[in-house]
Protein backbone atom coordinates (compact mmCIF):
# COMPACT_ATOMS: atom_id res chain seq x y z
CA UNK A 1 0.00 0.00 0.00
CA UNK A 2 1.29 3.62 -0.78
CA UNK A 3 2.48 5.65 1.91
CA UNK A 4 2.68 8.98 -0.40
CA UNK A 5 0.00 11.42 -0.54
CA UNK A 6 -1.96 12.35 -3.65
CA UNK A 7 -1.24 15.20 -5.03
CA UNK A 8 -3.46 17.90 -4.64
CA UNK A 9 -6.55 18.77 -6.96
CA UNK A 10 -5.84 21.51 -9.27
CA UNK A 11 -8.24 24.28 -8.51
CA UNK A 12 -11.19 24.84 -10.95
CA UNK A 13 -10.10 28.24 -11.68
CA UNK A 14 -6.83 27.21 -12.40
CA UNK A 15 -7.82 24.86 -14.85
CA UNK A 16 -9.22 27.57 -16.46
CA UNK A 17 -6.94 30.09 -16.43
CA UNK A 18 -4.76 27.99 -18.40
CA UNK A 19 -7.32 27.03 -21.12
CA UNK A 20 -6.62 28.61 -24.32
CA UNK A 21 -10.20 29.33 -24.52
CA UNK A 22 -11.44 32.92 -23.64
CA UNK A 23 -14.57 32.49 -22.24
CA UNK A 24 -12.83 30.11 -20.07
CA UNK A 25 -10.34 32.01 -19.03
CA UNK A 26 -13.23 34.56 -17.74
CA UNK A 27 -14.86 32.41 -15.94
CA UNK A 28 -11.57 31.19 -14.13
CA UNK A 29 -10.93 34.51 -13.64
CA UNK A 30 -14.70 35.16 -11.97
CA UNK A 31 -14.51 32.10 -10.18
CA UNK A 32 -10.91 32.77 -8.77
CA UNK A 33 -12.70 36.31 -7.85
CA UNK A 34 -15.35 34.49 -5.72
CA UNK A 35 -13.12 32.58 -3.92
CA UNK A 36 -11.30 36.16 -2.52
CA UNK A 37 -8.13 35.75 -0.94
CA UNK A 38 -8.01 31.59 -0.46
CA UNK A 39 -7.03 32.10 -4.34
CA UNK A 40 -4.15 34.52 -3.87
CA UNK A 41 -1.14 32.14 -3.51
CA UNK A 42 -2.28 29.95 -6.36
CA UNK A 43 -3.01 32.87 -8.67
CA UNK A 44 0.74 34.39 -7.83
CA UNK A 45 2.08 30.90 -8.84
CA UNK A 46 0.58 31.12 -11.87
CA UNK A 47 2.08 34.34 -12.55
CA UNK A 48 5.42 32.57 -13.88
CA UNK A 49 3.56 30.04 -16.43
CA UNK A 50 3.93 30.38 -19.40
CA UNK A 51 0.43 28.93 -20.03
CA UNK A 52 -1.31 30.38 -17.80
CA UNK A 53 -4.03 33.66 -18.79
CA UNK A 54 -1.22 35.80 -17.21
CA UNK A 55 -3.60 38.93 -17.92
CA UNK A 56 -6.65 37.32 -16.51
CA UNK A 57 -4.57 36.36 -13.85
CA UNK A 58 -3.60 39.60 -12.59
CA UNK A 59 -6.94 41.03 -13.38
CA UNK A 60 -8.01 38.86 -10.66
CA UNK A 61 -5.73 39.81 -8.71
CA UNK A 62 -6.10 43.49 -8.92
CA UNK A 63 -10.23 42.78 -8.72
CA UNK A 64 -9.61 40.87 -4.87
CA UNK A 65 -7.20 43.49 -3.81
CA UNK A 66 -4.88 41.08 -1.45
CA UNK A 67 -1.90 42.67 -0.19
CA UNK A 68 0.24 40.10 -0.13
CA UNK A 69 0.11 40.90 -4.12
CA UNK A 70 1.12 44.26 -4.05
CA UNK A 71 5.21 43.26 -5.37
CA UNK A 72 3.76 41.45 -8.44
CA UNK A 73 1.97 44.29 -9.02
CA UNK A 74 4.93 46.32 -9.02
CA UNK A 75 6.56 43.96 -11.13
CA UNK A 76 4.28 43.49 -13.63
CA UNK A 77 4.42 47.67 -14.34
CA UNK A 78 7.45 46.31 -16.74
CA UNK A 79 5.51 43.56 -18.24
CA UNK A 80 5.82 42.98 -21.81
CA UNK A 81 2.25 42.40 -22.04
CA UNK A 82 0.19 45.51 -21.75
CA UNK A 83 -2.41 44.01 -20.28
CA UNK A 84 -0.34 42.72 -17.50
CA UNK A 85 1.20 46.05 -16.92
CA UNK A 86 -2.60 48.03 -16.76
CA UNK A 87 -3.80 45.44 -14.06
CA UNK A 88 -0.80 45.80 -12.44
CA UNK A 89 -1.29 49.22 -11.63
CA UNK A 90 -5.15 49.03 -11.18
CA UNK A 91 -4.17 46.30 -8.62
CA UNK A 92 -1.55 49.10 -6.95
CA UNK A 93 -4.70 51.78 -6.96
CA UNK A 94 -7.22 49.51 -5.41
CA UNK A 95 -4.52 48.75 -2.93
CA UNK A 96 -4.39 52.34 -2.00
CA UNK A 97 -0.24 52.18 -2.68
CA UNK A 98 1.32 55.61 -2.60
CA UNK A 99 2.60 54.85 -5.75
CA UNK A 100 -0.92 53.95 -7.56
CA UNK A 101 -1.19 57.58 -9.31
CA UNK A 102 1.96 56.98 -11.08
CA UNK A 103 1.69 53.64 -11.88
CA UNK A 104 -1.35 54.41 -13.21
CA UNK A 105 -0.16 57.53 -15.32
CA UNK A 106 2.08 55.41 -16.44
CA UNK A 107 0.03 52.91 -18.31
CA UNK A 108 -2.07 55.54 -19.33
CA UNK A 109 -3.10 54.48 -22.96
CA UNK A 110 -2.23 50.85 -22.42
CA UNK A 111 -5.07 48.32 -23.20
CA UNK A 112 -7.87 50.70 -24.05
CA UNK A 113 -11.62 49.33 -24.27
CA UNK A 114 -12.12 47.72 -27.72
CA UNK A 115 -15.52 49.14 -28.14
CA UNK A 116 -14.76 52.63 -25.99
CA UNK A 117 -10.82 53.48 -27.45
CA UNK A 118 -10.89 56.15 -24.93
CA UNK A 119 -11.54 54.10 -21.52
CA UNK A 120 -8.50 52.24 -20.24
CA UNK A 121 -7.85 49.97 -16.92
CA UNK A 122 -6.05 53.42 -15.75
CA UNK A 123 -8.33 55.24 -16.65
CA UNK A 124 -11.14 54.05 -14.43
CA UNK A 125 -8.50 53.53 -11.57
CA UNK A 126 -6.99 57.29 -11.70
CA UNK A 127 -11.12 58.28 -11.66
CA UNK A 128 -11.42 56.18 -8.63
CA UNK A 129 -8.41 57.76 -6.72
CA UNK A 130 -10.37 61.31 -6.85
CA UNK A 131 -8.13 64.51 -6.08
CA UNK A 132 -5.04 62.89 -5.53
CA UNK A 133 -5.01 61.60 -8.94
CA UNK A 134 -5.83 65.44 -10.34
CA UNK A 135 -2.79 67.32 -10.53
CA UNK A 136 -0.70 64.54 -12.50
CA UNK A 137 -3.97 64.41 -14.63
CA UNK A 138 -3.97 68.07 -15.07
CA UNK A 139 -0.26 67.63 -16.33
CA UNK A 140 -1.38 65.15 -18.90
CA UNK A 141 -4.16 67.39 -19.97
CA UNK A 142 -1.28 69.40 -21.48
CA UNK A 143 0.74 66.45 -23.39
CA UNK A 144 1.42 66.77 -26.98
CA UNK A 145 0.23 63.14 -27.45
CA UNK A 146 -3.65 63.57 -28.68
CA UNK A 147 -4.35 60.09 -27.23
CA UNK A 148 -3.14 60.82 -23.58
CA UNK A 149 -5.05 64.36 -23.58
CA UNK A 150 -8.12 62.00 -24.18
CA UNK A 151 -6.90 59.37 -21.38
CA UNK A 152 -6.35 62.30 -18.85
CA UNK A 153 -9.52 63.97 -19.71
CA UNK A 154 -11.95 60.94 -19.31
CA UNK A 155 -10.23 60.21 -16.28
CA UNK A 156 -10.88 63.90 -14.65
CA UNK A 157 -14.56 63.57 -16.01
CA UNK A 158 -14.77 60.59 -13.89
CA UNK A 159 -13.30 62.17 -10.75
CA UNK A 160 -15.71 64.61 -11.31
CA UNK A 161 -18.25 62.49 -11.60
CA UNK A 162 -18.00 60.83 -8.41
CA UNK A 163 -18.06 63.72 -6.53
CA UNK A 164 -21.75 64.72 -8.15
CA UNK A 165 -22.41 60.87 -6.73
CA UNK A 166 -21.48 58.91 -10.07
CA UNK A 167 -20.81 54.92 -9.55
CA UNK A 168 -19.67 52.30 -12.31
CA UNK A 169 -22.03 50.01 -13.10
CA UNK A 170 -24.96 52.40 -11.15
CA UNK A 171 -24.51 55.78 -13.08
CA UNK A 172 -25.76 58.84 -11.33
CA UNK A 173 -28.46 59.23 -8.70
CA UNK A 174 -30.86 61.26 -10.74
CA UNK A 175 -30.11 62.99 -14.43
CA UNK A 176 -30.19 66.21 -11.88
CA UNK A 177 -26.85 64.84 -10.11
CA UNK A 178 -25.55 64.44 -13.92
CA UNK A 179 -26.38 67.95 -15.59
CA UNK A 180 -25.13 69.32 -12.48
CA UNK A 181 -21.38 67.59 -13.41
CA UNK A 182 -21.55 68.37 -17.07
CA UNK A 183 -22.73 72.52 -15.75
CA UNK A 184 -19.24 72.18 -13.65
CA UNK A 185 -17.55 71.15 -16.47
CA UNK A 186 -18.48 73.85 -18.41
CA UNK A 187 -17.71 76.78 -15.81
CA UNK A 188 -14.12 75.29 -15.56
CA UNK A 189 -12.97 75.97 -19.03
CA UNK A 190 -15.11 73.25 -20.59
CA UNK A 191 -11.79 71.49 -21.68
CA UNK A 192 -11.33 69.56 -25.02
CA UNK A 193 -8.66 67.38 -25.82
CA UNK A 194 -8.80 67.91 -29.42
CA UNK A 195 -9.49 71.95 -28.89
CA UNK A 196 -6.77 74.19 -29.93
CA UNK A 197 -3.97 74.63 -27.58
CA UNK A 198 -4.67 77.90 -25.92
CA UNK A 199 -7.95 77.00 -25.29
CA UNK A 200 -6.83 73.55 -23.55
CA UNK A 201 -4.17 75.39 -21.47
CA UNK A 202 -7.07 77.92 -20.36
CA UNK A 203 -8.79 75.25 -18.70
CA UNK A 204 -6.10 73.66 -16.89
CA UNK A 205 -5.35 76.95 -15.44
CA UNK A 206 -9.01 76.96 -14.03
CA UNK A 207 -8.87 73.60 -13.21
CA UNK A 208 -5.28 74.44 -11.61
CA UNK A 209 -7.58 77.19 -9.62
CA UNK A 210 -10.34 74.92 -8.76
CA UNK A 211 -7.87 72.16 -7.22
CA UNK A 212 -6.74 75.34 -5.11
CA UNK A 213 -9.79 76.39 -3.68
CA UNK A 214 -10.95 72.90 -3.02
CA UNK A 215 -8.30 72.11 -0.06
CA UNK A 216 -7.18 69.25 -1.22
CA UNK A 217 -10.59 67.54 -0.22
CA UNK A 218 -12.22 64.61 -1.53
Amino acid sequence: MSTHAPPPETPAYAAALRSADVVRQNEGAAAAIALGASAVPGLLGMLDEPGSARSRVMYALAEIADARARQAFAAGLGDADEKVRAQSARGLARLGDPSAVDACLRVLNDDPDPLHLDQTPAVQALGALGLAAVPALLDRMAASDRTTRLHAQRALELVLARRHGFRPGQGFADPQAEAAMRTEWTVLGNYAHDAPAKRRAQAVQQWRQWLQTTGGTS
